[in-house]
């Protein structure tokens, strides 16, 4: 798919506003999954799904010229370095 780069001004925020909303659900999912009975297997499901989309904002900031926040960074980092632990 030809892209003729990001979305420019409000269209570029939206966007950027929905991969951050993407995020929080994620984390949301995970959060009550580990504080829930959830299996270990389901966990990891749920770490990568986030790691996803941490990725997916990760690439919409650096197309937009902006910055990643250390905290995002770090996250995905995080993310990475567990792998398939538990």
């Amino acid at each position: 798919m030809d892209r003729a780069g990001p979305p420019a001004g409000e269209a570029g925020r939206d966007h950027l506003a929905t991969l951050l909303a993407e995020v929080h659900v994620a984390r949301r999912r995970l959060d009550g999954a580990r504080n829930g009975a959830a299996r270990a297997s389901d966990v990891q499901v749920l770490r990568q799904a986030l790691l996803q989309t941490l990725e997916a904002y990760a690439g919409a900031l650096a197309e937009a010229g902006a910055p990643l926040p250390y905290r995002l960074r770090d996250e995905i980092g995080l993310l990475k370095g567990l792998g398939g632990r538990g």
